[in-house]
């Protein structure tokens, strides 16, 4: 795959390997984010998992999550 050039920092980088994510939202993920900027996003989206409690099975609760790493990225559309 070509380089991209990544949302959250702006740098040119290989592309993820493989989509991150099911579907659509991993294909967007792979195309815009570098592996630094996804694996800071792991970090943070840990950190906040375990302080708000986020139960990542409920439906409403990790289409919040998913909203928060789309600012975290800098992605306009997830």
């Amino acid at each position: 795959m070509a380089p991209i050039t990544c949302s959250r920092c702006g740098k040119q980088a290989e592309p993820l390997a493989s989509p991150p994510l099911v579907g659509r939202r991993g294909q967007i993920v792979q195309e815009n984010v570098c592996p630094e900027c996804w694996q800071a996003w792991l970090d943070q989206s840990t950190l906040l998992i375990n302080h708000y409690g986020i139960e990542v099975a409920d439906p409403s609760q990790r289409q919040q999550l998913y909203a928060v790493m789309a600012e975290f990225l800098n992605l306009r559309t997830l």
